[in-house]
């Protein structure tokens, strides 16, 4: 008997139970070859800096094509779109083309067709979706990320991560820094990377993550650290800095939109205005000192004296301001192996307390970097008011235990990889703020509610 039950449990186990057993039905060879439509996600896809009315989209296409962009609304009319820059460095077999789109309406959904035409015959090689930003609502939701390395110690989780992401349904994504780990150990030395170790790393790991892939495409707003900047720990002496500068705005910049996205024009900081409040995103490489063999500490040694008085400038105004920044700007605990502006650079930190006590808008920082996610909460003593530091770190990269920080918010604490989602509101010139920690779990591993104002 025993034999029997045995012999029907096997048969179950490797035929399936019923019917639920398919067949897979493919075409036939000359139907692939004929093939004029092609599921969506192939090429990489970029949406960048958005507005109500206009967005930036960037696409990772072969060379030697010429691809044709469609943009099309609800109905089916086709909207304006420009082709206006296409950027490419011999002998790779890839290039960036970058189309910018005008005449768009909010909470309406639009395709973008990517159509190849060749001998005589047009062939659709991807589609995707796209929505502009509300910029008029009082309030945003963005998940906000760093930290997403794509060695393969990773790969049974980058999928997950992302899937739990783009389920979270936010209005953008926010990337602060080391979007691609250029000097990974597996191709690049550190210290040593050139213009073309740079453009196949992001061309790997873009080619990697979900993210760029996605059917339905979201915003994204992004600035670098040390990894997607070339080399760990880096700084202005990196050989390699003008390069990657270019390579990051090809696949993450885009056109200015007058109002709500203004990038400055000699390294990658740039502003963006919506939802009744301002973000700004800070470059911490392009003119930083170098940490080590400090003979003397510059004062402006972190982000350099030009963009330091750019961020004063734009907070001479009262509407609630996010400053972004790959690294942390407060240390909590002084520890001298991690990086912050307040460790690395004291004298620019000690002008950076005294200038952000001056300025109107009440202010919130963000941060990545450290592989866990925290919020520190800032006293009133550092810039005139409390307000708290929001890190986020990692997406999914190298983890450790963390350290203790007296300035962490009770419970606010997690080294699992994460992103959070935060819902930022201005409410009536102060900043109300919910911050959710997500990862694989599904639920959050914090939640706090913030409240900033002068």
């Amino acid at each position: 008997m025993f034999k029997i039950y045995f012999s029907i449990l096997l048969s179950l186990f490797v035929f399936g139970c019923g019917h639920s057993h398919k067949k897979t039905e493919y075409k036939t060879a000359l139907q692939y070859s004929k093939a004029k439509e092609f599921p969506s996600g192939k090429l990489v896809v970029v949406q960048g800096p958005t507005s109500s009315t206009e967005t930036n989209i960037n696409i990772l296409a072969p060379r030697l094509k010429n691809y044709i962009y469609i943009v099309k609304d609800e109905q089916g009319n086709t909207i304006t779109t420009e082709k206006y820059a296409t950027v490419h460095t011999p002998p790779l077999l890839w290039k960036v083309d970058k189309i910018f789109v005008t005449g768009l309406k909010p909470n309406t959904k639009y395709s973008l067709e990517i159509v190849d035409e060749f001998r005589s015959s047009k062939t659709r090689v991807d589609q995707r979706y796209f929505t502009t930003l509300d910029t008029a609502k009082e309030n945003v939701r963005f998940a906000y990320a760093s930290c997403m390395a794509d060695d393969y110690r990773f790969n049974e989780i980058i999928n997950p991560m992302w899937e739990q992401m783009r389920k979270q349904n936010p209005d953008m994504v926010i990337l602060n820094g080391d979007l691609v780990y250029v000097d990974s150990f597996e191709f690049v030395e550190r210290q040593k990377a050139t213009e073309l170790d740079i453009w196949f790393r992001f061309i790997d790991s873009l080619s990697r993550l979900p993210l760029y892939h996605w059917q339905d495409l979201k915003p994204i707003l992004a600035t670098w650290d040390d990894h997607d900047f070339g080399t760990n720990d880096s700084d202005r002496t990196f050989k390699s800095k003008q390069a990657a500068r270019n390579i990051f705005l090809a696949f993450f910049g885009g056109k200015n939109l007058k109002g709500t996205y203004e990038l400055e024009p000699d390294s990658v900081y740039f502003k963006f205005s919506g939802f009744n409040q301002k973000m700004l995103f800070m470059d911490n490489r392009y003119f930083r000192q170098p940490n080590k063999e400090q003979k003397v500490a510059e004062k402006y040694a972190h982000w350099g004296e030009k963009q330091h008085q750019w961020m004063l400038s734009q907070l001479n105004e009262p509407t609630p301001t996010w400053i972004f920044n790959g690294g942390q700007f407060f240390s909590g605990n002084d520890l001298k192996f991690k990086e912050a502006l307040q460790t690395n650079n004291p004298e620019h930190y000690k002008i950076f307390l005294q200038d952000m006590k001056q300025v109107k808008a009440p202010a919130v920082f963000a941060s990545g970097d450290i592989h866990f996610s925290e919020i520190m909460a800032i006293p009133a003593d550092r810039i005139g008011y409390p307000t708290f530091e929001v890190t986020s770190s990692s997406m999914h990269s190298y983890s450790g235990e963390g350290w203790t920080n007296p300035l962490r918010l009770e419970g606010a604490f997690t080294t699992e990889f994460n992103f959070m989602i935060i819902n930022s509101k201005n409410e009536n010139g102060a900043f109300k703020i919910d911050v959710e920690s997500w990862g694989l779990a599904n639920k959050p591993y914090f939640k706090k509610q913030l409240e900033i104002k002068k």
